[in-house]
């Protein structure tokens, strides 16, 4: 999956290169067609090979004959007929020194965005904590959740619960943002949108497709399943797959965010006890409860 992302923006770098190279040829074949210019042009080029052939440094003749090349450009309302690159370290290359250019970088963070399922991300800079009944508690929260993005995952799974307006949505816009911005891959679902890719490869009578249909909750670097429980529960359909994709991302130890307004009591009446005990395990997981007027941080 990373793999593909990576191609993805290089190939958006590489069309950038493209498109920058095949506006200098066109611009210098409009050029070419001006005898003026095409005077100007060939001197500049006939002095900078006899200058190269003779080792000699001749700048300040070099940049007036250039310079001659420009003016007639601008005259005849023609752009450059060099490669004018969206990027000067790299010249669209995407490489630097033999390692990635921050422009590839950059266009690798767009594309997890867009992918990641998340419309609207929010930053852990950004936080109003003033916002909050009690804005200690919850830049106690915020903390963990942003010291958690960056450890090694010895806790890989992280289930905020708690009622609808107690501010999991938000909080895990500003984890996703955190988790781009360090190049995880980071896919968010909703509990109905993943119950529904469950019915869909339940029902599906070609192998393959079944297991395409639910690879990319196995795979993902970090899995967000917003709402736990929301979803229309059915018994040999939800339970089973969900509880083959939690356990399979904590074989791998992948990490999942889960957010849900129930808590583990109501996880085990609203499923069973195999998706609780996946959820709630003390050697891997962080629950944490937050109430409207309160925050609790039952860490188990």
């Amino acid at each position: 999956m990373r793999a593909n992302i990576i191609d993805k923006a290089k190939n958006i770098i590489n069309e950038n290169k493209q498109t920058a190279e095949r506006i200098a040829r066109d611009n210098k074949f409009k050029a070419m067609k001006d005898a003026k210019f095409k005077e100007f042009y060939t001197i500049y080029m006939d002095k900078l090979i006899e200058n190269a052939k003779n080792g000699v440094d001749d700048d300040e003749n070099m940049l007036k004959l250039k310079q001659n090349c420009y003016l007639r450009l601008k005259e005849l309302g023609i752009g450059s007929i060099e490669p004018l690159y969206s990027c000067k370290k790299c010249n669209d290359s995407g490489m630097v020194d033999g390692q990635y250019c921050d422009c590839l970088i950059d266009e690798v963070n767009k594309i997890l965005k867009k992918e990641s399922g998340f419309f609207n991300l929010e930053s852990f800079d950004d936080a109003n904590f003033d916002l909050f009944e009690n804005k200690d508690f919850i830049k106690k929260l915020y903390d963990l959740a942003k010291k958690w993005c960056h450890s090694n995952f010895d806790k890989f799974l992280l289930f905020l619960s708690g009622q609808t307006g107690v501010g999991k949505t938000h909080l895990i816009k500003c984890m996703a943002n955190e988790l781009i911005n360090l190049h995880k891959v980071v896919l968010l679902t909703s509990s109905f949108a993943m119950h529904q890719d469950f019915v869909k490869s339940y029902s599906c009578r070609e192998p393959e497709q079944k297991q395409r249909i639910i690879e990319k909750y196995l795979e993902a670097e970090v899995l967000f399943i917003d709402d736990l429980g929301t979803e229309l529960r059915q018994p040999n359909i939800t339970v089973n797959f969900l509880y083959q994709v939690l356990n399979e991302r904590k074989l791998n130890r992948l990490p999942t965010i889960i957010t849900s307004n129930l808590d583990i009591a109501d996880i085990i009446d609203y499923y069973d006890e195999r998706i609780a005990s996946r959820i709630a395990d003390k050697s891997s997981s962080i629950c944490i409860h937050i109430t409207g007027e309160d925050l609790r941080l039952k860490q188990n």
